[in-house]
């Protein structure tokens, strides 16, 4: 992503922890090509799911500008 702000970068940190979690529960020695479509699902909907919170969580700790 070009010109990612702060906050997003953060966003992406935190849901790369989250992904962490669903590929141990996948395994990691599956190669991206060999997931089914439910754990190719379960990834996109952490991502999904993971951003959209956490973009939340800092906006709502963010203070208005005016």
């Amino acid at each position: 992503m070009q010109g990612t702000t702060d906050e997003e970068r953060l966003a992406i940190a935190m849901v790369m922890k989250r992904l962490g979690t669903t590929m141990d529960e996948i395994g990691w020695d599956k190669r991206l090509r060999d997931l089914d479509a439910t754990e190719v699902t379960a990834l996109i909907e952490e991502v999904l799911e993971g951003y959209g919170a956490e973009m939340s969580r800092i906006a709502a700790r963010s203070e208005v500008p005016f």
